[in-house]
């Protein structure tokens, strides 16, 4: 397999069913130029060395804190490993074989958890890349179409773009990549295309292969696994009149595959992870909020292209991919049942693909010196989403080639406003003392919490009490935990009464006895008191650390 080849990205191989219940064998493939390396492999190296950069400076989000203490917290004990936020052993929903690779990397190379998972995020980043470039192979061979689905992914989105985990836009990505969403998102792609691989050959190998993806999907990232699962159907529903006994026995093959490793994963239970879904409905309310700003190019460039497709076939995957995904989305905000929103990706990547696929085919038609090529014989995967029927199509007129000069240049202004309001995280590959606070804020690049000065007096594994969430997450990267989990943990049984009790910690009008038999408890060690309003915390306290502005850490004094 490579990232890209020649100018086709179709799955070839075997013979094609063309409707008729007749096998074809798949065109060929349009001839590369030799000794020129295609477009998106040029361009996908440069960003895996751009995101290497990045890399070596850090400048993740507020979660990368909680995956670094996974990582940590499996590295210490791979059998029985410790809640990553609290001072406790429980099963974690965070605990995934994403993070257990990296803990066995740090176990062996006695790497620190930050600089292994920091490392993984070009390697996350190419095999994303390599997923889509195949994904788009499915229903086209032009071989420009993968490199307008390399803008149109990152940029396609809209002003207002959310910075979540598993959104591939710009902005949030630079932040992202080392974060098991990532992963996820591009094995996602691949279990896409070993699904339309085995249904083009009903081999029960690739189906296999497809459930193991699936499977893994699962458990790095259930979010993401929901995407998942929504395409293999768009898939499936594509086939259906053509599906044979050797497909339906493939099925249940991948099924097993996924759903074995998936129900004997000895980390924590998937069924308890799926039952307390409901608990994360309100942090997720945000991605319903202005729709139009965060999604809206996407929308604008790829809605026309998801009505050509459909017009040509009712059942075409993109089409399919993008009702399917929409439902979850719609059903999420009528229900209030916001979790669904994670699922907004997918419905962007329908259109984003859509999109780049149809655009480089017509506007190949349109102004290149021959009739463009058939982008793929009709069908490229053995699945549905016809690019074009049959031969290629004719040169069209001035009418059309005027509509699809404007679609194009519609496509290229909302390209070039996806960059001018997401690229000012590209900034963050520069050293800190470059990015002062007015270049910070004239490119509008994040603002990152920096609690080196905290690290530097704390030893790993200490407890500090602070009433401050970021600043718990962000201390997390420094495998500092905290007296209440600082993110949402469905699987800890006392989250509710850690929560209840460090506002009673940090409370100044909790009489002392009953502060120090929760500082006690929970073995604090040290307290955080961001702007100093903690003045009670002076009573508590052996030795000051001031930091930046009002900040400053305090030893408890007390023994534990």
């Amino acid at each position: 397999m490579r990232v890209a080849g020649g100018g086709s990205g179709a799955v070839t191989g075997g013979s094609i069913p063309d409707g008729s219940g007749e096998e074809r064998p798949p065109e060929p493939a349009a001839p590369r130029r030799r000794g020129l390396p295609s477009p998106y492999l040029v361009l996908s190296t440069l960003a895996v060395l751009f995101s290497v950069a990045v890399a070596v400076r850090q400048p993740w989000g507020a979660d990368f804190g909680l995956h670094a203490a996974v990582v940590g917290r499996l590295r210490d004990d791979l059998w029985q490993p410790a809640n990553p936020m609290v001072e406790v052993i429980s099963p974690s929903p965070y605990f995934t074989p994403y993070t257990l690779l990296l803990a066995v990397i740090a176990k062996v190379t006695g790497l620190g958890p930050a600089t292994v998972l920091s490392a993984a995020g070009p390697a996350n980043l190419a095999l994303l890349l390599f997923g889509l470039r195949r994904f788009v192979g499915l229903f086209t061979t032009n071989r420009w179409a993968p490199v307008l689905a390399l803008l149109f992914v990152p940029l396609l989105w809209g002003p207002a773009v959310p910075q979540w985990s598993g959104f591939p836009a710009l902005r949030g990505l630079v932040l992202i990549l080392p974060y098991p969403s990532t992963l996820a998102f591009g094995l996602m792609l691949l279990c896409w295309v070993a699904v339309a691989g085995a249904l083009r050959t009903a081999s029960w190998r690739r189906w296999l292969v497809a459930g193991l993806l699936g499977g893994l999907v699962i458990l790095i990232h259930p979010f993401t696994a929901v995407g998942t699962v929504l395409g293999v159907v768009a898939f499936v529903v594509g086939r259906l009149t053509r599906l044979r006994r050797p497909d339906l026995v493939g099925m249940l093959v991948g099924a097993a595959a996924a759903l074995v490793p998936v129900f004997g994963w000895p980390y924590f239970r998937v069924t308890d992870t799926l039952a307390s879904a409901s608990e994360l409905d309100a942090i997720h309310e945000a991605l319903y909020l202005d729709a139009a700003g965060r999604y809206g190019l996407a929308f604008l460039v790829g809605v026309p292209a998801l009505v050509l497709r459909l017009r040509r076939d009712r059942l075409d995957p993109l089409v399919l991919l993008f009702g399917l995904s929409g439902a979850v989305v719609l059903a999420g905000w009528l229900t209030g049942a916001y979790a669904f929103g994670r699922v907004w990706p997918v419905v962007v990547l329908s259109l984003q693909v859509a999109a780049a696929v149809v655009l480089a085919t017509v506007v190949a038609a349109a102004f290149g010196r021959r009739p463009a090529e058939s982008p793929a014989p009709s069908d490229p995967a053995g699945v549905a989403g016809p690019d074009a029927a049959g031969p290629a199509p004719r040169r069209p007129g001035s009418g059309s080639r005027l509509l699809v000069g404007l679609w194009a240049a519609v496509a290229a202004v909302a390209c070039l406003a996806g960059f001018a309001t997401q690229y000012g995280n590209l900034l963050l590959v520069l050293p800190a003392d470059q990015l002062t606070a007015p270049r910070r804020a004239a490119h509008d690049v994040t603002n990152l919490p920096n609690f080196g000065w905290v690290d530097r007096a704390v030893a790993p594994g200490s407890v500090v009490l602070t009433g401050n969430a970021p600043a718990g997450r962000a201390l997390l990267a420094f495998e500092i935990r905290s007296v209440a989990p600082p993110w949402p943990d469905p699987l800890l049984a006392d989250e509710d009464r850690r929560l209840a009790e460090q506002a009673e910690l940090v409370d100044a009008a909790t009489p002392d006895p009953r502060r120090r038999a929760l500082l006690t408890a929970y073995g604090v060690d040290w307290i955080l008191d961001l702007d100093g309003s903690y003045g009670w915390a002076d009573g508590y306290a052996s030795t000051v650390v001031e930091g930046p502005g009002k900040s400053r850490l305090l030893k408890v004094a007390q023994p534990r």
